[in-house]
Formats: C-alpha cells, structure tokens, sequence
C-alpha cells in the first residue's frame, strides 16, 4: 500500500513538468507561424511594388546606330550608350571567367544572392573599419540596373535581392550572364563587354587576351576610378588583383597569372572625336532624325548601309586638307599666337593632350618648341625631340630661327621621319588655313555619294559648304550654256565673237560690258575654243544668241535647284550654287545625257535586321546622249588643250571645267571620268579673295588631281561611252572648218549628225579668221 502511494505521489508531482513542455512548445510554434507570417508579409509587402522580372523579355537596351560604308566599314555612330551585343555563345570563355572572378565567382551555383559572399563581406567590411567589398551578385547587379535605382538604402538592397530571387527562378544562368555582359557601364559612355573590348583594344570580345579581359572586368566596380584611360596606374594594380582572383579561383594557372601580371597595358590608340566622314555622316544623321525623331536615332540601333566609299573618302580628306594647306601657306606665314611661357607654364612640366596618341610618319601634330638660335631650333612632340633645319620654315620666307620661333611656342609640325629607337624625329612647320574648302565624288550610274567633304574640320566648323554653302560658280556654269547650243543645233565649230562689246540687257535695263579675264580678245573663236580657254565675252555672246530663259531652262533640266537670275551675266556664273547641285548636274555629262538623283543611303535596317527604308535610283534625261557627248568632248579639250591641262597627268581620259569669279574669292574645278565625277570648291567663307592668280586651275584642280589620281590609280582606264547619234571629222582649229592642205593646226571634232560642216577650210579663209592664234590657258 505504502509503495502504491509514493508511486501516485510522483506521478502528480510530473504533472506541471509535462505542462510546461507542452506550453512551451505550443507557444514556439506559435511564435514560429507568427515570425513565418510577419516574414512572409514582409517580403510580400515588399514583392507588391516591384516590377514583374518578365518585363525582361520585353526590354530593348540602347543601342548603336551604325553608318557603315558600302563595303560594310563602320564610318559613323550615334548613341546616347554605346553598346554592341553579344550572344552567350560569343562570351569567350576568359572574359566569362574574370568577370566571375572580379564579381561572382560562385555566379553558377548560388540562387539570385550569395550568403556566403555576403558573410565574407560583413567580415572584410567589419575588420578594415570600412566598405572595402560588396556582396552584390551580378543577378542583384541586373536587377539594379533593369528596374531599381544606385541609391544606397536598405529598402533598395531588399528590393534587389527579392528580384534577384525572381529573376535566377524565370530564367537560365546563360541568359542572366548574357544580360549582364550587354548591360554593365565600363566607362566613357560604353555599355556592355563588346563595345568596351573595342574602345579599350579596337577589337571584338572575343579575340581579348588574358590580361585585357582581366582589365575590362576589373573596371566593372568602379569606371570613373580604374578606366586606364583616367588612371594607368590604379587600372593595372587592379588588373592585376582580377588575374590573381582567377588563379584563386582556379580558372588559370600560377605561371599564367605572373605572365599577364607582368605586361603593360596596351590600347589601342584612341579614337579621334571626328570621323574621317563627319560631314557626311551629319548629313545622314539629319535625315533620320527627320524621319525617324531623336529616340530611334539615339536608343534603336539602326544600321544605315550608305553609299560611301570608305578609300575614296580618306583619299577626299587627304587631298583637300594637303590642297588647302598648300594654298594657305602661299598666302603667308602668320605669327603662332600660343606660347606656353607667355600662359604662365613651364616647357619642363607642359604636357599636351594631342601627344597622347600615337603618330607616324605624314601626320601633323602639335610641338613644344624647346629653345631657338639663330640657326636652329628644338622641338619635342611627347617622348620625342627633333631638331629643325632651314628647309623646315622655309615656306614662310623669314629669315633665321627667331623670326619665326620662340621658346615655348605650341605649333603645328608635320612628321616627316620618326627613329623609334631614339626617340628623334624630323619636322616641317605647318599652320592651320584659314581657307575652307569642300570636295564631293558622285558616281553617275548610280548618284551614289562616294565621298564628301564639306570643310577643312569638323570640330571648328560643322557648316557643310558641299550641300549648304551657295557660292558663284564662275566660269564652271559655262557648260551648261555650250549644252543648251548643241543641243539647239550649234556644232562645236561655231564661230563666235571674241571682241569689244557692250549688251543693253533687258532683263536689267542696263548696259553691260563683259571682259575676258586677259583683258585680250581673239576676234572670232569657235565654240570649242571658247569653252576651252573659258572665255567670257563669246560666252556672253552664245548665251544673247540662244536666249537666257533658254539658258536658265537647260541649268534647271541639269538638276540646278538654286535661284537663277535671268541676266546675261549668267553665262560667268554670277549665280550662287552648291557644289553638290554643280557636281550632280555634270554627272548627266558622262552618263549619256542622264542625270541621276545624288543618294547617301542605299538602305536603312533595324535592330532586327527588317529594312525600314530602301532608296531607288530616281533618273531623268536632262539632254539627249548625242548632245551630251559633244558637250563632253568639248570638255576633254579644256583638259587637253584649255585651262585644266594638268589633269593630263592622270593618263586617261578626263573631261571637266575649271571656275574662278571676281577677285579671285571662288576657285572652282568640276571633273569627271567615265565612272566618277567629282567636284571641288575653295574659298574663304565671307567673300575675300584668295590672293592674285589663285583661279580654279591653280587653288582646285591640284586637289581633284590628287584625288582622282588616288582612287583610280589602281583602275583601269576606261572609255567614254559613244552614243549612235554622232559623227565625227576632222577640222581646222582656229575656223571649224573641215580641213584643208593649208591648216596646220588639225584636230577631230565630233558633232550631232547633220551638223558637221561642209566647206573646206582655204588658205585665204585661214589667214582671215585667225586674228589671235596665241592659246593662254586663261580663266
């Protein structure tokens, strides 16, 4: 009895044990549901406002507009980011590896964030006092970057981590990368991994070595802190610290982490501001900026195929810089006004930005004249000195060093030989024009727009005097005149009056005088001879005969768009007009009497690949073919005999006119080839003139040789088509008449069937006509 009683005692006294338990772990799983729920509303709470991750299938990041040339060069972009894309399969596998290395190493198996990463950090963060590391994966990097702000809260870096979480759930690893690589900043306006391989390197992600895709993905964390192209040195210590992450990380070896650790960063020279097609470039960014407004033109992508010829426009810039240049130094050497003393410097310490990139042999740069004698002088671009002889100032026609140089002047100097080995090179003073100029190169088939230049640069001046300057033409609108004869039954060896004569013009009311540039008179020329020596009273004389309105009529069939003042003052070009309405209206001239309207565009894509816009050719027949072959014909002996013969030196066949108004303000030459016409304009932009004796032959025709003889130089030469509806025969020079035993000066004249001449040229009539036989090339 007594141990049945103890046992029922101790049973009692476990009792509120048993309920304590039970209480307790009543209220911790109470307390469990209660921190489950509030966790669960908190993050719900959170989830609410934020953006659905699938937006991302709908997200198009900006990309570059692309100009490419007609044979698929890249001469031209506009982008508010500049960013190319890449495929996942187009990561090589060392960028993919530094990336990981400098910003996830454990990108391929953690869910959206990194706890690991994330106790590490609070660890390095906590010892060194400060943030020295971030715990950010690159999933809650792209969630920052698609649809939250930089802005350092909590609620921010909560927001990021749920949308990481969501992002890793809808979407593969490869695809997460692959967006990442497309959309990470790098520095100077370049998004994603490709368009900084090729602004770092000038190459494509794929082709970067090991050391240059450490330093890409070391930029990632800071761009304004460790581009190289604002901190050599911070840049390579943390390329340095990616190489040794990826060793740590086992994606390379010891040897190849020393390896890449110990070569210097090299880039690639850096980019001018301006590309060798900035004008033209400027004409097609107006043109879809019209079309398709500013968003498309700046975020779209667009590609633009256009009808440039990449070589022909390098050979365009190079002939009119060299050609304005020239021109220039002919109108004097002017005092350098930049001196580095004068500013308050010191020639030890001065350092200028133009020596950052690297030079060759030919091209012009900025020089530190270091000290000046007599005899000589020093000068240093970047790490290299030279020293100057006589024959470098010698065009500036000042006698010894110190009429020209001082120390601590800062001018331009051409590179005309460079030792690499010492560090000395050989220099040739040049001075920037004042003098502008323009040059376009339109192929007549097809009106593409080869290459255009519309001034000396860019960066001084984006007005394009090749489309929007109106200048007087000269005698380069006389063409047009001599046309509209042929092309009313006048042959090419009509006579003409070449003297004294003063037009009571109707259109004006007033008595008009015209002059001959000579101020010489040849009595009686034949049409040909006129054009050819571009005289202007029998110009006048022809224009009186056919009619202005008639002569207005053919310029405007010619594609002459200008205002046209019907005054007999026409036949010398005192209209205004741009070059590249005068370039387009010779084209009719080798292409049969067709002219073809001008086109930069052949076509326009986006970023899909789906053509938006396509140009066609729009032809028109401004004048039959035969009347336009005589009119070339005519032109070829303004090569052959008149006032462009240096265009000779081209060995094949050329045809064009040269141009040149009052005072000398304008200088003009329109050429062409079979293939090619192209156009030159010179001048000042307000109306000055460019100094005695600089007509279109002495200030144009140099450039469009050196131009023309550029492009075609590895051609062959080519014929000028011949049309049915013409003849030809062999006639005296000075009367037109056929030639007889007494003409001693030959040559064979074509004509449009049926106005060939008959008669025969006799001695009697010879010596008659021949008042001046004396053939000045004159303007």
């Amino acid at each position: 009895m007594l141990r049945i009683r103890v046992a029922k005692m101790g049973a009692r006294r476990l009792l509120p044990g048993k309920r304590f338990l039970k209480y307790t772990l009543i209220v911790i799983a109470f307390a469990t549901m209660v921190s489950i729920g509030s966790l669960a509303g908190f993050f719900l709470a959170y989830q609410k406002g934020l953006p659905r991750v699938q937006a991302i299938e709908d997200y198009h990041p900006s990309l570059i507009t692309e100009i490419l040339s007609d044979d698929g060069v890249v001469v031209g972009q506009f982008a508010l980011e500049r960013r190319i894309l890449l495929r996942y399969e187009e990561i090589p596998p060392i960028l993919k590896n530094a990336i990981l290395a400098a910003e996830d190493p454990r990108f391929f198996t953690h869910w959206g964030i990194d706890p690991i990463g994330i106790v590490r950090a609070m660890l390095k963060n906590v010892m060194a006092g400060r943030v020295v590391e971030g715990a950010s994966t690159m999933t809650q990097q792209l969630a920052r970057m698609l649809f939250l702000t930089p802005q350092q809260t909590y609620r921010r870096k909560i927001e990021e981590a749920l949308l990481a979480m969501q992002i890793e759930k809808n979407y593969t690893k490869e695809q997460i990368l692959t967006l990442y690589c497309n959309q990470i900043y790098l520095g100077h306006g370049v998004y994603g991994f490709e368009a900084a391989s090729e602004f770092y390197f000038g190459k494509h992600a794929k082709d970067l070595r090991l050391p240059e895709a450490a330093m890409i993905a070391g930029i990632v964390a800071s761009p304004g802190s460790y581009s190289p192209l604002v901190n050599a040195r911070l840049a390579k210590l943390r390329r340095d610290k990616i190489l040794a992450r990826m060793r740590d990380e086992r994606f390379i070896k010891e040897d190849a982490c020393k390896a890449a650790q110990g070569e210097p960063i090299e880039l690639a020279s850096p980019q001018r501001e301006v590309s060798v097609a900035a004008y033209f470039n400027e004409e097609i960014r107006k043109f879809l900026e019209e079309k398709y407004g500013t968003q498309r033109l700046y975020h779209e992508g667009l590609v633009v195929q256009s009808t440039l010829d990449f070589e022909m426009q390098r050979a365009a810039v190079a002939a009119l810089l060299k050609g304005l240049r020239d021109l220039d130094k002919r109108q004097g050497f002017r005092k350098i006004t930049e001196n580095v003393l004068d500013a308050g410097g010191e020639i030890e310490t001065y350092h200028d930005v133009d020596w950052d990139q690297p030079f060759g042999e030919g091209e012009i740069r900025r020089g530190l004249v270091l000290d000046v004698t007599d005899k000589i002088a020093h000068v240093k671009i970047g790490n290299y000195t030279s020293t100057i002889d006589p024959s470098a100032i010698k065009w500036t026609h000042r006698a010894g060093f110190r009429s020209v140089f001082k120390a601590g002047d800062i001018a331009q100097f051409r590179v005309t030989k460079k030792d690499e080995k010492n560090f000395t090179c050989a220099l040739t003073l040049e001075q920037v024009p004042l003098v502008e100029g323009a040059l376009i190169a339109i192929e007549p088939a097809t009106g593409e727009v080869k290459a255009m230049v519309g001034g000396f640069d860019f960066n001084q001046s984006k007005f394009n005097r090749a489309t929007q300057a109106l200048r007087q033409v000269g005698s380069a609108f006389k063409p047009f005149i001599y046309a509209a004869a042929v092309d009313n039954g006048i042959p090419p060896t009509y006579l003409l009056r070449d003297e004294p004569i003063t037009f009571f013009d109707k259109w004006t009311g007033t008595p008009w005088t015209p002059h001959n540039y000579d101020r010489k008179y040849k009595g009686m020329v034949t049409m040909r001879r006129a054009l050819e020596q571009s005289r202007n009273v029998p110009t006048a004389v022809l224009l009186d005969k056919i009619g202005v309105e008639k002569g207005v009529q053919y310029a405007k069939r010619f594609g002459i768009t200008s205002k046209l003042h019907p005054y007999l003052s026409l036949a010398l070009g005192t209209s205004e007009v741009t070059l590249v309405e005068m370039t387009s209206a010779f084209s009719a001239f080798p292409n049969q009497g067709v002219r073809v309207e001008p086109r930069y565009i052949r076509s326009i894509k986006d970023r899909q690949g789906s053509i938006l816009y396509e140009t066609q050719i729009t032809a028109r027949e401004v004048i039959p073919a035969e009347t336009a072959y005589v009119a070339l014909n005519m032109m070829r002996g303004v090569v052959d005999r008149g006032t462009a013969t240096h265009a000779k030196a081209l060995k094949r066949p050329v045809a064009g006119k040269t141009g040149t108004t009052d005072d000398y303000s304008d200088a003009w030459f329109i050429g062409y080839t079979p293939s090619l016409v192209a156009g030159v304009w010179v001048g000042f932009d307000t109306k000055k003139s460019l100094g005695r004796g600089e007509v279109g032959a002495r200030a144009a025709l140099p450039i469009w040789i050196d131009f023309v003889g550029q492009v075609l130089k590895e051609k062959p030469v080519d014929q000028f088509a011949v049309p049915p509806g013409v003849t030809h025969a062999r006639v005296d020079r000075l009367t037109g008449l056929l030639a007889g035993p007494a003409c001693t000066d030959v040559i064979d004249e074509i004509f449009v069937k049926g106005t060939e001449p008959n008669r025969y040229c006799s001695e009697e009539y010879h010596g008659a006509t021949a008042i001046d036989t004396d053939d000045e090339e004159t303007e």
